[in-house]
């Protein structure tokens, strides 16, 4: 009967409990308390079930919510009489979910645990667990010790099997991961990370985390929580009997940085003449990705970067650790003065044959040698004359496109050089090829926005409600701010003179930016099972959404249907966690809701 006893017990291993309340002798009386974790459902051999107890010295009224993949599957409400006591018995909505935990809340102070037993020809044996105050739940940078582990097969008395695991709090801003190590003789012999979404219980046993610990007893635990809000847990499962029996934990806050650490970063070369291209070479630690700026997106932990530095200052290196905790590092780049090219004003001209604009270049160079050449010269006999910080430009008798190239001498980082383009038409009816706003939506009350266009044949543009007294170029751009819903009307004048062209653009303004809401927003389901369909509501105009995979770790599809705001979650074919982010945009900006499905 032993040997039977060990082998159902071992077949099951993936459901053995740890005492969430390992770090305490017992949770203190309170109307909110946390459990798990616990289990239903049946294994190998094996029917699991979990009894929650609850006694209480005053009436009271409470209720048990049951989470399992971050969702509550079911909540279940009761009262108590004086000094009276409560069996829960765990729903039929958690049978077969795996591990969960339970969310305890009651009108006057109660105290609660929970015992889970798995029934087996061999006999009845269990674990219990004590529910604990939020307050346990260990942050970034916390850490809980143990001893006693064992991660042996061995039917000897004494010898047993230890599951590690973690319990992530539904009020947990981000997933939960536990790094996971053991000790042997004082030293430590490997070390694993155990990952549990908000709302969940996640576990192993400790010989499959930590290969090196098999066959290996009076092992110690180090728990190090690097993201989230959780309680991590360790038990063992005797090997003769298949009794559990948790490893106490002690709770040491803040005991180590989760921040990352730069061994290295540098910029070369660190000075020379914009734009400059740089090479920048970091070695870290601890850190998930780096940031460095003026180098584009997330980088490597290590490694190089090419790119061009404009404009002198700090170029900073950020490392960012799994937790979100990041460390910085700063290096100078010295930029020689650049020379200021000689860029005319206006630039570019559309005119008709032998007409004249006239315009100036930076007044730095008034008086100063500037070289004038052709790079384009098919208007015949076009001119381009330099007076002082002032030009020029007489279009030929032949239609074509004029580039005209300025050059002023430089200093340390040598000659400027900027260009006038002219097209030169024969002058006909006025063409509006653009006329756009960006942004396209304002948002408030008061919206800055730019308005642009592009126009042929013209000689000036005016806009209805921007100022410009002797009119804006045929080709630009110009700023202005709406309070409201606003219609523009350009209207671009031929070069000779006559009717304008017109063309009208209206900006709408939102009056606010909308969070989609989705219904369900998390779930759990089974590896290549039935297609999940999740409803979006909460926004004016479901055309303008969006999604995003974060995290697709069962392979799975995130598609539209013929419904606007209806989408369809199909499951992959692995287990893992995928997360969706579903964006809204208007004039007001982005806003998004998160899917998270749990795939078994």
């Amino acid at each position: 009967m032993t040997r039977l006893r060990r082998s159902l017990w071992a077949a099951s291993i993936v459901f053995a409990l740890a005492p969430a309340g390992a770090l305490r002798a017992a949770a203190p009386a309170g109307t909110d308390l946390w459990g798990g974790p616990a289990v239903k459902g049946v294994g190998t051999n094996a029917r699991y079930d979990t009894n929650i107890y609850v006694s209480s010295v005053a009436p009271a009224t409470c209720s048990i919510d049951f989470l399992v993949g971050g969702a509550t599957l079911a909540s279940v409400p009761f009262t108590l009489s004086t000094r009276g006591v409560a069996v829960i018995p765990a729903p039929a909505a958690v049978d077969g979910m795996g591990t969960f935990l339970y969310h305890l809340r009651s009108d006057s102070p109660v105290n609660a645990w929970s015992e889970t037993f798995n029934d087996t020809p061999g006999g009845r044996f269990g674990t219990v667990t004590t529910a604990f105050p939020v307050s346990d739940f260990l942050a970034a940078g916390d850490e809980s010790w143990g001893g006693g582990a064992d991660a042996s097969s061995s039917t000897d008395p004494g010898r047993a099997r230890t599951n590690v695991g973690v319990l992530c709090s539904p009020l947990s801003a981000q997933g939960c991961t536990v790094e996971v190590t053991p000790f042997d003789g004082g030293a430590p012999i490997g070390d694993a990370q155990i990952f549990a979404v908000p709302g969940s219980a996640a576990q192993q046993s400790l010989a499959s985390l930590v290969p090196a610990t098999a066959e290996k007893s009076q092992l110690a635990l180090r728990f190090r929580m690097l993201t989230g809000a959780g309680l991590p847990y360790a038990i063992k499962n005797d090997n003769l009997t298949s009794d559990g029996s948790s490893l106490a934990l002690s709770v040491s806050r803040g005991a180590f940085s989760t921040a990352p650490v730069i061994t290295s970063f540098t910029i070369s070369p660190s000075t020379g003449c914009p734009p400059l291209a740089v090479t920048a070479t970091w070695t870290t630690t601890g850190a998930d990705h780096v940031n460095i700026t003026g180098a584009a997106g997330d980088l490597a932990t290590s490694g190089t970067a090419n790119f061009q530095v404009v404009s002198a200052g700090d170029i900073t290196l950020t490392a960012v650790a799994l937790s979100g905790v990041t460390s910085t590092a700063t290096r100078k780049a010295t930029l020689q003065p650049p020379t200021t090219p000689p860029t005319p004003t206006p630039a570019t001209a559309t005119v008709g044959t032998s007409q004249v604009v006239q315009g100036s270049i930076p007044a730095a160079y008034t008086g100063t040698l500037v070289t004038i050449t052709f790079d384009k010269h098919e208007s015949t006999g076009s001119t381009f004359i330099v007076s002082g910080n002032q030009f020029t430009y007489k279009a030929g008798s032949a239609t074509g496109t004029d580039i005209v190239r300025l050059t002023v001498p430089g200093g340390a980082c040598g000659p400027a050089t900027a260009t006038f383009t002219a097209t030169v038409i024969v002058p006909g009816d006025p063409v509006i090829d653009s006329f756009t706003a960006d942004p396209a939506r304002g948002c408030g009350s008061s919206s800055n926005i730019v308005l642009s266009w592009q126009t042929e044949n013209t000689g000036m543009v005016t806009i209805n409600g921007v100022t410009a007294p002797f009119g804006l170029a045929p080709n630009g751009s110009v700023g202005t701010t709406i309070t409201g819903a606003t219609t523009f009307t350009l209207n671009a004048f031929p070069l000779l003179g006559g009717d304008p062209a017109q063309q009208s653009l209206t900006v709408p303004v939102d009056s606010q930016p909308y969070i989609p809401v989705l219904t369900p927003n998390n779930k759990t389901v089974l590896a290549n099972s039935a297609t999940v369909f999740v409803t979006v509501t909460g926004v004016p105009d479901p055309t303008n959404l969006r999604t995003l995979f974060i995290q697709n770790q069962s392979g799975s599809l995130f598609q539209t249907t013929e419904t606007p705001g209806v989408y369809a979650y199909v499951p992959g074919f692995r287990p893992g966690v995928d997360i969706v982010r579903v964006f809204y945009s208007n004039g007001c900006g982005f806003m998004f809701a998160v899917f998270t499905a749990t795939v078994n």
